[in-house]
Order: structure tokens, then C-alpha cells, then sequence
């Protein structure tokens, strides 16, 4: 099940574990076009592809990448910033 939360004002966790390409692109986008700009998305995924779909995908949207990094064993966190 995809778990899309705030965690705090202006920054949100989109958790699409268990999900593979091009569904966590799909949530992401989805994700982003809910929140306001300057606000920031991250995405919890465990499908190593989406590590370079999901930051292909928002930046050809225009939105800023932040950071890409493993946070656990088998799970990495896409930052993403609303940029439009």
C-alpha cells in the first residue's frame, strides 16, 4: 500500500516500498502535484531502478532533486523540491 504523509510543515514522505517502475514515477508525480511549491517530497522506495527513474522523471518536470542516498538495507529516500 503506498503511504503518502506530512512530516512536518512544507515536507512530506511518499512510502512506495513493494512497488515497482513506473509506478513509484506515477505516485511521485502525483505526490508532488498535491504539495505547494518550495515544498519538499520524500520517496522511500525499495525497487533499485526507481533510484534513477523517479529523479529522471521530476526533473524532466522541472522539480530539483536533492539527494538520492541508501538509508537502510535494500531502501533508498529521493528528496524532491516542488519547483512549478
Amino acid at each position: 500500500m503506498v503511504r503518502f504523509s506530512k512530516i512536518e510543515e512544507g515536507r512530506y514522505v511518499l512510502d512506495v516500498r513493494g512497488y515497482t517502475c513506473p509506478y513509484p514515477v506515477i505516485y511521485a508525480r502525483k505526490a508532488l502535484a498535491s504539495i505547494r511549491v518550495g515544498e519538499v517530497l520524500e520517496v522511500l522506495t525499495d525497487n533499485p531502478p526507481s533510484c534513477e527513474n523517479v529523479p529522471r522523471a521530476v526533473k524532466e518536470d522541472g522539480h530539483d532533486v536533492l539527494s538520492v542516498e541508501k538509508v537502510d538495507r535494500g531502501v533508498w529516500r529521493i528528496v524532491v523540491v516542488r519547483k512549478r
